[in-house]
Formats: structure tokens, sequence, C-alpha cells
């Protein structure tokens, strides 16, 4: 049965709940999935219902941190760098405080973005995004269904769309952006157009107010159980190179790699023979994710034999290698 190891629920910016997830996997033909929310892990009453949750869908618990650059680079805030963890301990003090400080950061963030996108033009509030985000961990995601929430901000990001395609016919760069842009689904449009750091409109994007530089990322996720994995590498190239990459795996600063298989983002297939080329130069775990936020992304990631397939036998294998504590996972005897 297929594995993704990088799913969100509404503890981030997913729009299921964790059993929800566990549901959605049962019907697609997944075996096994993790729970790897933005600088968040499961509450109480989420980790009582996976306890005496009963169906067939293995899960373990993980993290995602948002991470700032490695100290070489500056060690300074992105929007790009993602560290993923597995078997993280979820009542780990120092994890869990990271994650406090990271999602009242986030908040503050949200606030100063609200304001430059009513600069240009987009009916949208702090407390739409609130509500998208059900008062927590609010992040770009919720802030893009906040915009999307108003029909009349279409017209708005149509406007700025038709812009982008003026200036592609003289500029190369945005040429490059708009055929991006043009790869995804409209869902993500705002990403491209002004919510990301490389965005067409450049000063909306706000970068993360509270931060820890990749090795303190890591040393975070190791010292909670967990297994350090660099998530989407395509989302920090320009930064990063391969070169790089392999350095920190053969010095052991990070445990390993993700290959993205996500259907329809150009980005991600692009990326993916390098990432695999580079997993097997250097023998470190290669995981496959979805980075699932939907019942449409696991849907759309399940219909693709080849990427699906690719994922079974992956926890096994990390299990095997790393023996992490499978305590709070639903298999602690192992996967049969």
């Amino acid at each position: 049965m297929y594995e993704s190891l990088h799913n969100h629920t509404l503890a981030s910016d997913g729009s299921q709940t964790y059993l929800e997830v566990l549901e959605t996997a049962k019907d697609l033909g997944f075996g096994t999935v993790a729970f790897t929310d933005h600088d968040s892990l499961p509450d109480e009453k989420a980790l009582n219902q996976l306890a005496f949750y009963e169906g067939p869908v293995k899960w373990l618990l993980g993290c995602e941190i948002s991470s700032g650059l490695p100290k070489e680079l500056g060690g300074e805030p992105t929007g790009s760098l993602h560290i993923l963890g597995l078997f993280t301990d979820p009542d780990n003090e120092a994890l869990l405080e990271h994650c406090r400080k990271a999602n009242t950061a986030r908040t503050e963030r949200m606030e100063l973005m609200v304001k430059n996108l009513q600069r240009i033009g987009l009916t949208i509030s702090v407390e739409d995004c609130l509500h998208e985000s059900s008062g927590e961990n609010v992040g770009r995601r919720h802030i893009a269904q906040a915009i999307f929430a108003h029909p009349e901000n279409e017209e708005v990001i149509d406007r700025i769309k038709d812009e982008m395609e003026v200036a592609a016919r003289d500029d190369a760069g945005v040429a490059m952006q708009y055929m991006r842009l043009l790869e995804r689904d409209r869902s993500d449009y705002p990403f491209r157009l002004f919510l990301a750091p490389e965005a067409y409109i450049g000063d909306v994007y706000v970068d993360y107010l509270y931060w820890v530089d990749m090795d303190s990322a890591v040393k975070l996720i190791r010292d909670a159980g967990g297994i350090a994995i660099l998530a989407h590498w395509f989302t920090i190239k320009d930064s990063m190179s391969l070169e790089m990459v392999e350095g920190m795996l053969s010095d052991g600063r990070l445990d390993g790699i993700e290959i993205m298989g996500k259907p329809g983002n150009g980005d991600a297939v692009r990326a993916a023979p390098a990432m695999k080329e580079l997993a097997e130069k250097t023998g470190c775990v290669a995981t496959y994710g979805i980075d699932g936020h939907s019942y449409g992304q696991m849907r759309g990631f399940a219909s693709d034999r080849t990427l699906a397939e690719a994922t079974v036998g992956q926890t096994a294998a990390i299990i095997k290698r790393f023996k992490p504590d499978l305590g709070w996972t639903n298999f602690p005897d192992g996967l049969k």
C-alpha cells in the first residue's frame, strides 16, 4: 500500500482533521501516513483520538519546521527552507516551545501581510485569516483562502496576472515566473503573484519574524527523537545548491532528502531526477511525500501509479536504518 510521509491537518494549513486524513488514506490506498504540520504538534485531544484509532492505516508523528538558512548563508529567515522531522516526540518541551513561539510570530506576520494586501486592492481582514485557520497556526495558505473567500478579489487577481503577462514580453525573468504561474492551479496564484519572496509583486510577502537556523532546526528534531529530512529542495534551490546539500549529507548535518511527487507541480517534477541521483550518490535516506493539504492532493497523487508505488516500503526502511522510538505510532512492534 502507498505511503506519504509529509501531510498536513487543520492543526496547520491542511483542510482535514487527523482522523479525516486517515479516512482519506484508507479510501485511496495509503497504508502509512506521517502527520507533519508546520511548526505544530498534535494537542492532547488529537493524541487521544489517534491513540483510540482502530482503522487499518498506520500513522506516525512528525513536525515540519520552517527553518532559517544555514549559518554559512547568513542564517536569515526564508519562506522556502523547511526541515521535515519524522518520529518526533509530541511531548518534547524544546520542540513544543519552538512551536509556541513560531505560532505567535505567524499571527503577527499575517497582520503585516494583510495590510500589504489591502494596499494593492484586495479585500481581506485579520479576522478573515483567523477564521480560515480556526484561530491558530495561521499560515500563507489560510491567507490565500481568505482572499478567495471574497469574490471581488478574483478581479484583482486577474488584473495582476494580466499585468504580469504584459511585463513578461520584455523581461525573461518575469516570463519564467509567468510560465510557472500557468502550470499551477488557480488556488496557488496568490503565492506566485504576491505571497512568496520570489512573487511577481515583491513588497507584499513578509518573512518569518521568529526562526532558527537550519542546524538548530535539525537539532530540535533530533533532540525530540526524530529524523531530519530536507523537504522540497526545489523551493530553496536558488540558495542551496545540490553540491551544498551533498556536503551537508556527507557531514551528517541532515539525515536525508525528500523527493516530491506533486502532480501538476512542474518545479517538483523537474527536481525529482536530481534528488533521486543525489540520494543514490550519497546513500542517504530519501523519502517520498505528497506535502498533502487536502483530499484532492492525496487523490491526485494516488492516481499517478508511478509516483505512488515508489513510496511503498519507505517507512520500514527508515525504521530499519534509524531505529527510532515507535512509542508515538500505532505500530510499536514495527511494520509487518
